[in-house]
């Protein structure tokens, strides 16, 4: 019994890491003091949220690199598979209490340029009536971004009204998702079309 509980202690692998990570910066070269820092650094990185959001497109949830989050202090959201070119587009609070009142929802599509993405828009989704909350994107909806529902409005590249959005294949996107309220967020999503 007593086995069980001490391996299924939820410290016990951080613990771990710790303790290894400490002894390898050591062996490297560092300090003991300097290492118990780093490790410190690197595990105060991986504790902190970067987003109270949690995004899924084609049903695969867009997640960070653990071990550039740990070093860098941030990494990009990815959906490590790729999507089609009609997603389907889901989204869900972490705690929805810290959003408090919300006001506005938006997405904002952006295509791979020049090894970066563009600063503008290929689509822009919206609600039909930015001051009626009813037509707001709700959490733990399926949207199928090829077909919006009559509550939103896409506007592609020219800022044409579109009936839903159409990416090319074989490219990378950068999807933008905001959600605003009495605290706002805003998500970078990194996706790649088949």
């Amino acid at each position: 019994m007593l086995k069980r509980s001490v391996l299924s202690c939820p410290v016990l692998p951080r613990l771990l890491a710790f303790g290894t990570l400490t002894c390898l910066l050591a062996a490297g070269g560092c300090s003991v003091t300097g290492a118990a820092f780093e490790a410190v650094r690197l595990g105060k990185n991986t504790s902190s949220k970067d987003s109270y959001l949690r995004i899924w497109v084609d049903g695969n949830e867009a997640k960070q690199n653990k071990l550039k989050k740990a070093y860098f202090g941030h990494a990009s959201f990815k959906v490590k598979e790729t999507v089609s070119t009609r997603p389907v587009f889901r989204f869900d609070f972490i705690e929805p209490a810290r959003f408090g009142r919300i006001t506005g929802t938006s997405m904002q599509i952006h295509q791979e340029f020049e090894a970066d993405y563009s600063h503008q828009a290929e689509f822009v989704i919206t609600p039909t009536n930015p001051n009626d909350s009813e037509t707001l994107m709700r959490p733990n909806v399926d949207y199928n971004l090829g077909a919006v529902p009559s509550n939103l409005q896409v506007l592609d590249f020219h800022r044409n009204n579109v009936p839903g959005i159409e990416l090319k294949p074989g490219l990378d996107y950068l999807l933008v998702f905001t959600v605003a309220g009495d605290r706002s967020e805003t998500i970078q999503v990194l996706i790649s079309t088949r």
